[in-house]
């Protein structure tokens, strides 16, 4: 394999230059790699800056006495201007101390002229190009591990703000729950409530759409309408792009259903639109598109990853820069980036591409530089009609407690009045604790005699989990329900599941809570 190495000598004596120039020779014959310099040359330090400008080298061989410049400050003002590019310093037996210096301020050689051969130039320079490599990649590595610690800062930073948010919304969408079951429908007040019903609902969802930056929500898999998914986070898409850009669509009517997790699915969309809009600094037009496709046996033959049938493809076109050929099929990589440092995690597309596998379905993208990108997504269509329940409708049929006693763990005092006043309209008997100490207190002092115990799982002095197993240990048939604000690892997901646990996720609505708590009360619950 012959390899070619651009090497640039900014050098003002004719017979240093010739004796490199003939070294050069002699090592590129010798070489058992096949390798082969290219020499350009120039004698002011003015005129060689010009030229790296220009043109691309791998390596610089920079004189520091030159008829411009002179000492250290002719590697300074090279390395302020180039500072990717290795350098190694020449210097004469008097200024090899400068020599050093430049080492130390980021040369990474220097030769004694005089005192070299071709191999050992030779040698110095591949040398210089490696160490110059691995430096920048420790570099990349550093600043990508850095992006990944921020993203996690602010992930773990939207979940503390979800909790508390959810409790806020749990709080203000059960209240008002209660008031519409005792207001007449005729009442001109119930048009009121259903505003804040909701509006309550609707910060729900932007508490939802907020974790899609941190990747931080709870899988649903559910029967979806991609036109309704697109339709609902437009007005979020819009806020964050900018003026600079329009956004418009092509949904198609009558579109196939997915089977898919909600926030995946926003989650898409928000960070392939947010690429795009990356793509056209100076604004332009996204284009987002849906439509029903039936991949054949020759579609999947040009393109792999994808499985023939029915499947709902959604577009994300814009008019920008366009992606180079030599680097399209690294795009999908984890911390790949086009964008600057500070621009960009490289971790959008990457999510993308793990969002669309996790859902069997196959993302590709049509790029052509200057001219803008297309990135298309086939999701699998699902046939399969699920049951659509109306948000308005309180129905509190089947959902009475005649009389069965429930112990209610919640530090979050709105959320603790709103639950027990449902459950004691609904005919249970509550008694109610805001930390983990005070409910194994009341536990205790009733003789453990509950139906049913309902806890957070973050408590102020203890996890929820810890009181679980504390209570179980005296009653191993106890029956439990688990609800959590939280969305990341702090609400104990793997634990709950693995364990058999019910568990209700925040905010949730005064009929929720009551179904919640029957299907904990009927449903047969493991034991460990």
């Amino acid at each position: 394999m012959h390899k070619t190495l651009n090497i640039l000598l900014i050098e003002d004596n004719p017979g240093d230059v010739k004796i490199i120039r003939e070294m050069l020779a002699d090592a590129q014959a010798s070489s058992p790699a096949g390798i082969h310099y290219t020499l350009s040359t120039e004698a002011y330090l003015r005129k060689g800056l010009e030229r790296g400008e220009k043109e691309s080298f791998d390596v610089l061989l920079l004189d520091l006495t030159l008829p411009d410049s002179t000492g250290l400050d002719t590697f300074r003002r090279v390395h302020d201007k180039s500072p990717a590019m290795p350098i190694i310093v020449l210097s004469g037996l008097d200024d090899e101390e400068v020599a050093i210096q430049a080492v130390g301020e980021g040369a990474q050689d220097y030769l004694v002229k005089g005192q070299v051969d071709g191999n050992l130039i030779s040698r110095a320079m591949h040398y210089a190009v490696e160490r110059k490599r691995i430096e920048e990649e420790k570099t990349r590595i550093q600043e990508q591990l850095l992006q990944s610690q921020k993203m996690e800062a602010i992930g773990t930073l939207a979940g503390g703000v979800a909790h508390d948010f959810n409790n806020l919304m749990t709080a203000i969408q059960g209240f008002t729950d209660v008031i519409m079951l005792k207001t007449d429908e005729s009442n001109p007040i119930m048009r009121a409530l259903n505003q804040i019903r909701s509006a309550a609902t609707n910060a729900a969802d932007l508490t939802r759409q907020m974790l899609l930056f941190s990747r931080k929500h709870p899988t649903r898999i559910a029967i979806l309408d991609f036109n309704k998914v697109i339709d609902d986070l437009l007005t979020m898409l819009h806020r964050v792009i900018g003026d600079d850009i329009e956004i418009r669509t092509g949904l198609e009517e009558n579109l196939w259903k997915v089977r898919a997790d909600r926030a995946s699915m926003e989650q898409l969309i928000m960070n392939l639109t947010l690429n795009a809009r990356d793509a056209m600094p100076r604004g332009g037009k996204i284009l987002i598109t849906t439509e029903n496709v039936i991949l054949d046996e020759a579609y999947c033959k040009l393109n792999p990853e994808c499985k023939s049938g029915e499947h709902v493809r959604v577009s994300v076109a814009d008019g920008g820069v366009g992606i180079p050929k030599d680097i399209i099929d690294h795009i999908f990589e984890p911390f790949f980036s086009t964008k600057g440092p500070g621009k960009g995690t490289g971790l959008g597309l990457s999510v993308c591409y793990g969002i669309v596998k996790q859902h069997e379905g196959c993302i590709l993208v049509q790029s052509k530089v200057g001219k803008g990108s297309t990135f298309v997504v086939h999701i699998p269509a699902q046939f399969e009609e699920a049951a659509i329940a109306s948000p308005e409708a309180i129905n509190l049929e089947g959902l009475q407690g005649y009389g069965r006693r429930i112990l209610f763990v919640e530090d979050a005092e709105g959320v603790r009045e709103f639950a027990s006043l449902a459950l004691e309209e609904n005919g249970y008997r509550v008694l109610t604790a805001p930390t983990a100490t005070e409910a194994i207190d009341i536990y205790d002092r009733e003789g453990g005699r509950f139906d049913l115990v309902v806890t957070d799982v973050v408590l102020p002095d203890r996890s929820g989990l810890d009181l679980i197993t504390r209570l179980l240990s005296q009653n191993e048939k106890q029956k439990i329900l688990i609800s959590s604000g939280y969305t990341d690892q702090k609400s104990q997901w793997p634990v709950i599941r693995d364990k058999g646990y019910h568990f209700l996720q925040k905010p949730y609505a005064y009929t929720d809570l009551l179904k919640a708590v029957k299907e904990a009360l009927e449903t047969q619950q493991k034991t460990s």
